[in-house]
């Protein structure tokens, strides 16, 4: 299984990092190859709603988001990894996400459909219900991109200013992992 990573903290350090690790490892121990991408590291500019993407599926903008349109057409599942800042997810995710526009044609078909997708998220807060609209929000998106939404962590109770995950959210990110394999 190939698997591609859309890390969307930018903190390389922080509570993110470490479940996708947790995740990651439980990936690798079953053989899966899974790519890493830094999207803090990454030149990624907004979507510019012109649509020139949409009959070949390639974007005008000439930045590092070809490289991750390359790394998302070749991967099985793709991991959406972010903090929850603001109540919602990170901005460099957000690029991202909207950029990929360009996986839809002018009727609006997938040209990612049937990929899997996860969901791998932490906060601050205790209360889950704070993350069920960004869960909604990808629900969402995967639908219309054909996505098969295989799962998520909500990390909860995640300190920003330390890594303080709590080691069921790790246990639950192998589960998962494990469960895809």
């Amino acid at each position: 299984m190939n698997t591609v990573i859309l890390f969307g903290s930018p903190r390389k350090e922080g509570n993110t990092i470490q479940l996708v690790n947790a995740f990651t490892q439980a990936l690798k121990e079953k053989g899966a190859n899974v790519r890493m991408l830094y999207l803090n590291d990454m030149n990624i500019r907004p979507c510019q709603g012109c649509g020139v993407c949409l009959p070949n599926g390639v974007c005008r903008i000439n930045d590092d988001m070809k490289d991750i349109r390359k790394y998302i057409l070749e991967s099985d599942l793709i991991v959406y990894a972010t903090p929850v800042y603001w109540f919602g997810i990170s901005a460099q995710l957000k690029l991202v996400i909207d950029r990929t526009f360009a996986f839809m044609d002018e009727n609006y078909n997938s040209r990612i459909a049937n990929k899997k997708a996860v969901t791998l998220m932490t906060c601050g807060t205790e209360d889950i219900n704070e993350c069920e609209h960004i869960i909604t929000m990808f629900k969402m998106i995967f639908n219309l991109q054909k996505l098969e939404y295989a799962g998520n962590i909500i990390a909860t109770g995640c300190s920003p200013s330390a890594i303080s995950i709590k080691n069921e959210f790790l246990e639950k990110s192998k589960e998962l992992a494990r469960s895809l394999i």
